[in-house]
């Protein structure tokens, strides 16, 4: 009887677990980890996608102590971004970006700044730790509050240039993202730990 009970027990947290991915990064300056950033990914009962990302580091560049740290939420439903938060944090400053569709069209707030933008968004950044972008040209940044141009450079191999100066470089092996490169100047690392 017991085994009974105990079978359908574990069908139900094995359908739980399969509904939730989580990837951990260690952030790297010059060969030394100096933080870490963990994105979650779970799906709820009525199919709605929840993502998570948060971020932090720590480093000592030319005597000053620089330190940067990050949390994103996002929502999306029936394959469209529904909300995003982002707080960046990046030594002592922080930067709100909010996205929230409503009606017809998303209310893009990005500090004191609130913009429309009326077609549907169905690919963020967040979404580049969990899919391939094989296909896509652009990509909506949830942290910019804007499109970015994406070009593939070869095979696995995405590369975003952003109006900042930033050059980032996506590697993927099997469809999984396992190092993303920020250069500007001195490039800083996410390599996939697990």
């Amino acid at each position: 009887m017991k085994s009974l009970l105990i079978f359908p027990l574990l069908v139900l947290v094995h359908l739980l677990t399969a509904q939730s991915q989580r990837m951990v990064y260690d952030v790297v300056l010059f060969g030394k980890k100096i933080g870490s950033t963990v994105v979650e990914k779970t799906t709820d009962p009525n199919g709605d996608i929840h993502y998570k990302l948060n971020s932090s580091s720590e480093a000592n560049v030319l005597f000053t102590k620089k330190t940067s740290s990050m949390n994103l939420t996002a929502t999306y439903s029936d394959n469209k971004l529904k909300s995003s938060y982002v707080k960046n944090m990046k030594d002592g400053v922080t930067e709100i970006v909010t996205v929230a569709y409503k009606e017809t069209k998303y209310i893009i707030t990005k500090g004191s700044e609130t913009f429309q933008y009326t077609k549907p968004i169905d690919f963020s950044s967040v979404l580049l730790y969990f899919i391939e972008p094989k296909t896509r040209s652009s990509i909506f940044s949830e942290r910019l509050g804007e499109f970015c141009r994406f070009v593939k450079t070869a095979e696995g191999r995405y590369e975003c240039k952003l109006g900042n100066g930033v050059n980032n470089i996506y590697n993927y092996e099997n469809g999984i993202l396992t190092e993303l490169e920020m250069s500007k100047g001195a490039s800083v690392f996410l390599k996939l730990v697990r």
